[in-house]
């Protein structure tokens, strides 16, 4: 099948998303005015952990036991991190609202919750973080951030990346509350957060496993569509990895492309708005 053609046809009709389809190979790249996504030197809040609430308590996942760090401090660790997406879950282990967008991460061992800096090894990209969830459960991962983490990172595209992390430490450890005594209202936990707009991707399929997806993205590749993204995500607690173009910049018709892709061989294509 002549895609060459196609692929013409398609930058005609879209215009301004030439940059969207011929971009960097396999970055999912949203378009932000200048500023909108926060600067490495921001900072998040959080009040310190309470060592004795049920998230920070010795815990047991897929038969393996995890004992979370008392306190933060001294904190540095280099490995590989992961991101999760929009899907994972709509709250985090502390009962707080998940939000994809804001600057967070999930760790095994620290308290939460707790500010870190992740610093991405390759490209020496820097954010702080919140870490107000429990993960990664896959071996050889130290952290899973959240989308607006990993896109700041510059690996929101291939997904992984070495990563040194550490913890951001502002107050000591509070010590154990005497018997029958009420601890104070803690604030709640700030993240930075990119505050981007509902955007519009188009899903050509999602897989239980990694390598159907890696195959997907790949074929899109190949068809000279590079603005693709894996976005792995949780169903019942199985992961599962969704692939999708875009974001569609402001003013395209999701339709139109829809039509142009399923002439170029794409036929399981729907919009999705996230």
């Amino acid at each position: 099948m002549p895609v060459r053609p196609v692929r013409y046809a398609l930058y005609g009709m879209t215009g301004l998303w030439v940059l969207a389809l011929g971009g960097c190979a396999g970055v999912g790249t949203p378009p932000s005015a200048p500023g909108a996504w926060p600067p490495s030197s921001a900072t998040c809040a959080a009040p310190v952990p309470d060592r004795h609430a049920a998230y920070n308590r010795p815990y047991q996942v897929h038969g393996r036991h995890y004992a979370p760090l008392k306190h933060a401090a001294g904190y540095a660790v280099r490995g590989v991190a992961s991101w999760y997406g929009w899907e994972s879950g709509s709250t985090t282990s502390m009962g707080t609202p998940f939000r994809p967008r804001a600057f967070s991460a999930a760790s095994r061992d620290l308290p939460l919750p707790t500010c870190a800096r992740v610093t991405n090894l390759s490209n020496g990209r820097s954010v702080v973080v919140l870490v107000n969830d429990r993960g990664p459960f896959v071996g050889g991962r130290v952290m899973d951030l959240s989308y607006g983490a990993a896109h700041a990172l510059g690996m929101a595209g291939q997904g992984t990346a070495a990563v040194e992390i550490v913890a951001l430490t502002s107050a000591a450890p509070s010590p154990a509350a005497a018997p029958g005594a009420t601890a104070p209202a803690a604030a709640p936990p700030m993240a930075p957060e990119a505050p981007a707009p509902t955007q519009t991707f188009l899903q050509t399929g999602a897989f239980s496993q990694i390598n159907h997806a890696i195959r997907e993205r790949n074929r899109l590749l190949k068809a000279g569509i590079h603005e693709v993204l894996i976005v792995p995500g949780l169903v019942k607690g199985q992961p599962f990895y969704k692939v999708q173009i875009g974001p569609l910049p402001d003013g395209i018709t999701a339709v139109k492309v829809i039509a142009e892709l399923k002439r170029m061989g794409f036929h399981d294509l729907y919009s999705v708005e996230q």
